[in-house]
């Protein structure tokens, strides 16, 4: 059985929030440590677990990252960097989302995208995906959305 598009609409007038993932500007400097990293600028609404979440890390990394760094607004901060072609509609009171698949999209690189993996996305779709070696354009996934 696929997701019923129907309900994503009507779920769309009942306050699913399109989540907006935050960007980085990849560290090209070669210097050590700095590999798969860039600066994100935290903003006033920011919180940190929200900021870790966005780039698949949790506060304690990004603290390690950033010693001695307040996270406060207009700050530079170190972030797990790479680029995410996905987003997510946010489930309200829910770390869920909807994310509706596109014609040559796998589900390794979704799962990727929403810092998961295709077992759990598996596991949350079990009605949508039968086998994780075949998803179908216009299929709508619940996925993890904790960031926004």
């Amino acid at each position: 059985m696929r997701f019923n598009n129907n309900l994503l609409l009507i779920a769309s007038f009942l306050g699913v929030a399109t989540a907006l993932r935050r960007g980085c500007r990849v560290d090209n400097s070669g210097a050590a440590g700095t590999s798969g990293t860039g600066f994100y600028t935290f903003t006033a609404n920011d919180r940190l677990d929200a900021v870790a979440a966005d780039f698949c890390s949790n506060e304690g990394n990004l603290r390690n990252l950033n010693p001695g760094v307040s996270f406060s607004a207009g700050t530079f901060i170190r972030v797990p960097c790479k680029v995410r072609q996905r987003d997510c509609a946010k489930i309200p009171n829910s770390s869920n989302g909807y994310y509706k698949i596109v014609s040559g999209d796998q589900l390794r690189f979704i799962a990727d995208d929403f810092c998961t993996s295709t077992s759990v996305l598996q596991s949350m779709n079990s009605d949508v995906i039968k086998n994780i070696n075949a998803i179908f354009p216009d299929d709508i996934l619940q996925v993890p959305c904790a960031w926004n």
